[in-house]
């Protein structure tokens, strides 16, 4: 039932509603923390991918010299 027996259910207590509010805001500072840091290191991994694919095309480069 309601509150008071009444068919309405009871409205949620401010003090619960503030204390969801503060934990869901900080629930969203992490995930936005978290995809910051997710995205720097993304970009350091892509970067050392490129680095690691340039190094390899100097050294194929440099083994078809020696072949010829």
């Amino acid at each position: 039932m309601g509150c008071g027996h009444a068919t309405v259910p009871c409205p949620t207590p401010t003090t619960d509603l503030d204390r969801l509010r503060s934990g869901t805001e900080r629930l969203r500072e992490e995930t936005e923390r978290v995809q910051t840091e997710e995205e720097a290191w993304n970009a350091r991994r892509d970067a050392a991918q490129e680095r690691a694919e340039e190094a390899q095309a100097r050294l194929d480069s440099l083994e078809a010299e020696r072949s010829h």
